[in-house]
């Protein structure tokens, strides 16, 4: 018996190639980044609440970046280099250290350049303790001499 003759194989074509996509997708941090701008606008009194309500929405139903500048084009950039209204509380030993400088330009004549040091520092929260406990006591001492 003869066999048939094998059939050959079918043309490889080749697989449809996807475009590079034109679009990037936007981030959920980027997307919070324009409503923190628009929040922003809306604390200054540049935008209502109706239309910073309106960006918002749209800013978080953005899928591409480029949907986000339209959202800001008419506010003005975040200036970083003026000064900060509303921002981060400076850490307490900077406000003690401001104090203790204050205090040794003031009382002792110091030059104004020169930053006191940890030292200087924690004397002075000594110095302010001791005075703390001796007003303390004599408040105590004077309460039970009036008493007396």
């Amino acid at each position: 018996m003869v066999s048939p003759a094998p059939t050959p194989p079918a043309p490889i074509t080749a697989l449809p190639v996807a475009e590079p996509a034109t679009e990037v997708r936007t981030s959920d941090g980027e997307r919070q980044q324009v409503v923190d701008r628009i929040h922003h606008a809306v604390g200054e009194g540049r935008l209502d609440l109706d239309e910073a309500e309106a960006r918002v929405a749209a800013a978080y139903a953005a899928r591409y970046r480029s949907d986000l500048p339209p959202l800001l084009a008419d506010l003005p950039a975040v200036a970083t280099d003026g000064p900060v209204v509303g921002g981060i509380a400076p850490a307490w030993t900077a406000v003690w250290t401001s104090i203790v400088w204050r205090a040794r330009t003031t009382l002792l004549r110091t030059p104004v350049d020169v930053p006191p040091t940890a030292c200087q520092c924690r004397s002075a929260a000594l110095l302010a303790l001791l005075a703390l406990v001796w007003i303390a006591v004599c408040a105590v001492l004077g309460a039970v001499v009036v008493a007396a």
